[in-house]
């Protein structure tokens, strides 16, 4: 204490956390410095785009809250009688969220083909747009100024306008230019079922040969199944009406899944230079510029002749594979083996047709041998000796159909020579001389001291009557456990009735005693089971326990509905069973006179219940 101070000093304190706090603060401002400089050398310089790395980056947010706006137009705005133009109607949503009404209000002159449909997710500034476009095949059948006025269309609920759209029509359509529209491209047009082929979609190019790519890209047909992982996209010189000029082509390849005559066309949207896949320029090309256009576009359908494949002449072997395909040598990975010893097979195939759909040989059933296929796409065996006497492999049988000869062809992989030795067989094993001499003869056992239990029927259990009722008793019990529940959950929420259904099985009870009572002519028993049925049939009402009222409550529950009589017949009982703790007892009443009024009274309350 300084100074008649009553507090100590705390200079040194402070001066002390002073200069810790700016140790601390210089040492914050060198991690802020160095931090940029230490991620930086701690982050690859270049990160694969896919993958996990891919689900960390934030994704633009769906717009959904801007107002849907519609747009409609003819292509061309210009055209010839008879010549096919394409009527176009573009809605900022999903497409199953329109309600389109099909057809649309239509002129007079107009016909208007079958619909086309489809979606994209398109990019606006940062957000994503979903785009919904509706396509129509018309050809004008008279020259004139055509318009097709504008309609409401029903979006998730919210009526929007589509605009009206007009069309000239002229004489002839000499120097008009045609409408957009894609191109097929089948590399046969006569196959077989199951097999595949390639079909290239072409977009031809726009004003000033500009090259645009295609994007959800889709084959309308039934019977015809597409494998869009051997997509291939490019842009190559391409045969359009004679003369050689670059365009976008997407190729696929395409299985028929039905027999008979089947339609395919193409559709997909035009999307600038965004190509969703990696694609191939061969030779120059000018690529659009500018934000993409999302426009709708369609292929004439083209039709395919599919034939079934022919049931006579099918060879072993056959897994499906259709076109022309060759075998190298098959490879064994060990030529000497033991017995249990796995040694692989190893095959080879090449061929004209598809092989992105081959499936390998099926592992055949030997005795001597355990074939294990390898899973597909690989076709190879894994083969195990069961014994030492196979002296080659099993052959595996394996065909596949051509159709340019119409015929199956066979291409079985032959067995291939193998020693196998029997180290891996018992130590002790009979020879064919000793054989019956090592083994005793073989002889029948003792009879049976008893018998054994008898068999009613040798009928299997699962064919007799009774076993239908086994399996139906889950279900019984079920649906008893199901209807249990339901009526104690009803009676959960009823307790009235609960109280009711009480109150008439213990009133019957006590009309028993009243009525035994009355026959052996014992006046107080009569009274006092009386009372004690009175109270019962009148407890669920309040609701209360029938011991806790008394003559004045049953009083109360049925005067507006009692007689005179009843009132008097009630108030004998009671007086008459509450006698009994009285000083002095009343007279006991008159049980011949008493005994119909009690019966009746007893009835009516019943019914009540």
């Amino acid at each position: 204490m300084q100074n008649g101070s009553h507090f100590p000093d705390f200079t040194p304190r402070l001066s002390r956390a002073w200069r810790m706090a700016k140790r601390a603060r210089r040492l914050l401002i060198s991690c802020g410095l160095l931090a940029p400089l230490a991620l930086a050398a701690q982050t690859p310089p270049h990160l694969p785009p896919g993958g996990l790395i891919q689900l960390q980056v934030q994704q633009p947010a769906v717009d959904i809250t801007s107002p849907v706006t519609a747009t409609a137009s003819f292509d061309p705005p210009v055209a010839g009688v008879g010549q096919k133009i394409f009527y176009r109607v573009s809605v900022d949503a999903t497409e199953s969220s329109v309600d389109w009404p099909d057809p649309p209000p239509v002129p007079a002159g107009l016909k208007f083909g079958p619909k086309t449909s489809g979606q994209l997710t398109q990019m606006q500034g940062n957000r994503f747009r979903p785009l919904a476009a509706f396509v129509y095949e018309v050809q004008p059948a008279t020259t004139g100024h055509f318009s097709v006025p504008g309609f409401p269309v029903m979006v998730s609920g919210t009526a929007v306008d589509v605009p009206a759209a007009s069309l000239d029509v002229t004489t002839t359509d000499s120097g008009l230019p045609p409408p957009r529209q894609l191109r097929l491209d089948l590399s046969k047009t006569n196959v077989y079922l199951g097999e595949p082929f390639r079909l290239r979609v072409i977009l031809p190019p726009g004003p000033n040969r500009q090259i645009e790519a295609v994007r959800e890209i889709e084959l309308n047909g039934d019977g015809l199944m597409t494998d869009k992982t051997a997509l291939q996209q490019a842009i190559e010189p391409v045969n359009l009406d004679g003369e050689l000029k670059p365009a976008f082509v997407a190729e696929m390849i395409v299985t028929p899944i039905a027999a008979g005559p089947q339609r395919v066309w193409a559709q997909g949207f035009t999307a600038g230079t965004e190509f969703t896949a990696p694609f191939v320029i061969r030779g120059q090309a000018s690529l659009a510029a500018g934000p993409p256009k999302y426009v709708l576009l369609v292929s004439d359908p083209v039709e395919i002749r599919v034939r079934p494949l022919p049931v006579a002449g099918e060879l072993p072997g056959f897994t499906g594979a259709i076109g022309k395909f060759f075998a190298d040598p098959p490879r064994l990975s060990a030529n000497r083996v033991q017995v249990g010893e796995p040694v692989r097979l190893t095959l080879t195939f090449h061929g004209e047709g598809e092989l992105t759909r081959f499936v390998p040989p099926l592992a055949p059933r030997s005795r001597d041998w355990q074939i294990i296929a390898d899973p597909p796409p690989a076709t190879s065996f894994t083969l195990v000796p069961l014994a030492d006497d196979s002296h080659e492999t099993p052959a595996i049988p394996f065909s596949y159909f051509d159709p340019e000869t119409g015929k199956y062809v066979d291409l079985t992989i032959p067995p291939l020579p193998i020693t196998i030795v029997g180290e891996g067989l018992p130590a002790t094993v009979a020879t064919a001389d000793d054989e019956g001499a090592a083994q005793p003869p073989l002889k029948l056992s003792a009879p049976a001291p008893r018998p054994g239990k008898i068999a009613g029927s040798l009928k299997p259990l699962q064919l007799r009557p009774w076993f239908i009722g086994l399996q139906l008793a889950p279900v019984v019990g079920f649906v008893a456990l199901w209807l249990w529940d339901r009526r104690r959950r009803y009676l959960e929420a009823h307790p009235e009735n609960v109280r009711r259904a009480r109150a008439r099985r213990a009133l019957r009870r006590e009309r028993k005693e009243l009525q035994k009572a009355a026959a052996a002519g014992d006046t107080a028993a009569f009274v006092r089971h009386a009372a004690r049925a009175l109270t019962i049939a009148v407890a669920p009402h309040f609701p209360a326990d029938p011991q806790a009222l008394v003559g004045g409550d049953v009083l109360a529950q049925v005067t507006g509905a009692a007689t005179p009589n009843h009132l008097a017949t009630i108030r004998a009982v009671f007086q008459a069973a509450d006698g009994q703790f009285a000083t002095h007892p009343p007279l006991a009443p008159d049980l011949p006179a008493l005994r119909p009024g009690v019966e009746t009274l007893l009835q009516q309350l019943e019914e009540k219940l």
